[in-house]
C-alpha cells in the first residue's frame, strides 16, 4: 500500500519531466495517379504529389531559462516502389540539431534553405509553377548539406533567417573545391491576412565537375493576402545561372469553402534557356482542388499546362521546345 502511495505522490514529478522533453514520430503518405504529356504520353503512379511522402522524428528538450534543444531527422519515401527518396538517402529531407531561446535559434546539419520558406508562400508541390520551371530555391538547391542556420525571433511580425552551407567539403586542391557551398537569407513579414517574403540565395559552385566556380544566384519576392475565403498570391523570381537571367512572374488565387479549396494560377517564365529572345519564354497555367475527408486525410487533383516558345522546354515527361506539355493527376494524402 505504501509503495502505491509513493508512486501516486511521484506522478506529478514524472509528468513535469515528460512535459519538458518529448520525441514525436510523424509522417505523410501521399500517392496519385497521373497522366503526363511531353515528348511522349505516360500514365503512371507518383508519390508525394500534394505533400512529399516522408517519415520523421522530431524532439525537443526544455533546458530551462527559456533555452531548448531540438532535432529533426526526416527521410523521404517513394510509396509507389517502397524505396527511399532523395537519391536514396535515409534521412535526406532534413537532419539537424539545434538550440533555441530568446535570442532566436541556431541549427546545424542538412536543412531547407531560407529561399525555400519564401517559395512556400507560392507553393512547392510538383505541379506548382516554381517546381515546374524549376527555380534555384526550389530545385536541387532547396536543401543544403553541412549548413549553419540562424533564425531570429519575430519582431512585430518580421523574422529573418541566415544560412551558410560548407557544401560538399572538398579538399582545397580539388578542381572544384567550393562545390555546393551556398549562402542564403530571407525576411518574412506576417500581419493578419498579409504575408510577405524576400529570399536571396547564392551557390558558389553548382557544377562540381568543371574546374573553378560556376556561380548561380536567385532572388524571390512573394506575397499573399487573405480576403476571408479568398487568398490572392503574387510573386516574381529572378535566376542568374551564368547564361542569361531567367525571370518568373506569377499570380494565383485560391477560394475555400467548407472542406474544399480550389485554386487557379498563371505565370510567365522569360529567358528560360538564356537566349534573351521572345521565343525563349513559356506560359504556365495551373488548376488545383482539394477536399478534406478529415483533419489528416484529403483527396486532391492537380492540372498544369505549359506552352513553350521555340527555344524553351519546360513541363513534364521530357518536354521539347515549341510544344505544349501538361500533366493531370488525382490522389489521396494522409498525415500521421
Amino acid at each position: 500500500m505504501k509503495k502505491h502511495l509513493l508512486m501516486l505522490a511521484l506522478l506529478p514529478t514524472f509528468s513535469a519531466v515528460q512535459a519538458q522533453s518529448y520525441v514525436m514520430l510523424y509522417g505523410v503518405a501521399d500517392m496519385a495517379l497521373e497522366r503526363v504529356e511531353g515528348a511522349t504520353t505516360t500514365t503512371r503512379m507518383a508519390s508525394g504529389q500534394q505533400f512529399a511522402s516522408r517519415i520523421g522524428f522530431r524532439g525537443v528538450e526544455d533546458l530551462g531559462g527559456g533555452l531548448n534543444a531540438q532535432f529533426v531527422i526526416e527521410g523521404g519515401l517513394d510509396l509507389d516502389r517502397g524505396t527511399l527518396a532523395e537519391d536514396g538517402r535515409a534521412f535526406g529531407r532534413q537532419s539537424f540539431v539545434g538550440l533555441s531561446g530568446r535570442f532566436g535559434g541556431v541549427r546545424l546539419g542538412r536543412q531547407y534553405t531560407p529561399m525555400n520558406d519564401v517559395a512556400n508562400i507560392v507553393g512547392t508541390k510538383p505541379y506548382d509553377v516554381l517546381s515546374v520551371v524549376p527555380t534555384i530555391g526550389n530545385g536541387d538547391q532547396r536543401r543544403a548539406d553541412n549548413a549553419i542556420t540562424y533564425l531570429s525571433p519575430a519582431f512585430n511580425g518580421l523574422s529573418v533567417q541566415l544560412q551558410h552551407s560548407l557544401g560538399a567539403e572538398r579538399a582545397g586542391t580539388d578542381a572544384s573545391p567550393d562545390f555546393q557551398q551556398q549562402t542564403g537569407a530571407h525576411a518574412l513579414y506576417t500581419s493578419g491576412p498579409l504575408t510577405l517574403g524576400l529570399g536571396l540565395q547564392r551557390v558558389a559552385d553548382a557544377d562540381g565537375s568543371t574546374p573553378g566556380d560556376q556561380r548561380i544566384n536567385a532572388a524571390l519576392l512573394a506575397g499573399s493576402y487573405r480576403f476571408d475565403a479568398f487568398t490572392l498570391t503574387a510573386y516574381v523570381d529572378s535566376e542568374d545561372k551564368g547564361v542569361g537571367k531567367m525571370k518568373v512572374y506569377g499570380l494565383a488565387g485560391a477560394y475555400g469553402w467548407g472542406a474544399n479549396t480550389v485554386s487557379v494560377g498563371v505565370a510567365k517564365a522569360r529567358d528560360v534557356a538564356g537566349l534573351g529572345a521572345s521565343d525563349d519564354d513559356a506560359t504556365l497555367f495551373t488548376l488545383q482542388g482539394c477536399h478534406k475527408l478529415s483533419h489528416r486525410t484529403a483527396l486532391y487533383a492537380h492540372f498544369t499546362r505549359v506552352q513553350n516558345g521555340a527555344h524553351s522546354a519546360l513541363g513534364f515527361n521530357n518536354p521539347v521546345p515549341c510544344c505544349a506539355s501538361s500533366g493531370v493527376q488525382a490522389g489521396v494524402r494522409h498525415h500521421f
